[in-house]
């Protein structure tokens, strides 16, 4: 499946409108990342796993970092190291152990 592209809105001391994506492929979604970039996640329904990949290899193994957002909540996430998170391309991907475009949406945001 391919991966939804999110874009990061920069925050500046005007104020900045975003709105929250509708992550509709339960194969992941990626965002562009600066190292002060952040996520935040509103969950209206249930609790929803996101894995974060890690791209730093540590004898021959790569690794994940799972966060889990409650029902009822909204999270704020980050900053993401980018020598541990960034892909080639400057991008962080994530993967949500659910498609539940109706009930979460994601934003990205950098400082």
């Amino acid at each position: 499946m391919a991966l939804e592209t999110l874009t990061a809105v920069t925050a500046s001391r005007d104020p900045a409108l975003f709105t929250y994506n509708n992550v509709t492929i339960a194969g992941g979604f990626k965002f562009p990342n600066d190292g002060h970039t952040f996520l935040v996640v509103s969950n209206d329904a249930g609790d929803v796993a996101f894995t974060f990949t890690i791209t730093k290899t540590l004898d021959s193994q790569t690794a994940t970092r799972a966060e889990t957002v409650t029902a009822s909540t909204i999270m704020f996430m980050g900053p993401w190291p980018v020598e541990l998170y960034n892909d080639s391309s400057g991008y962080v991907f994530v993967t949500p152990n659910q498609d539940m475009a109706t009930v979460y949406g994601v934003a990205v945001v950098s400082l």
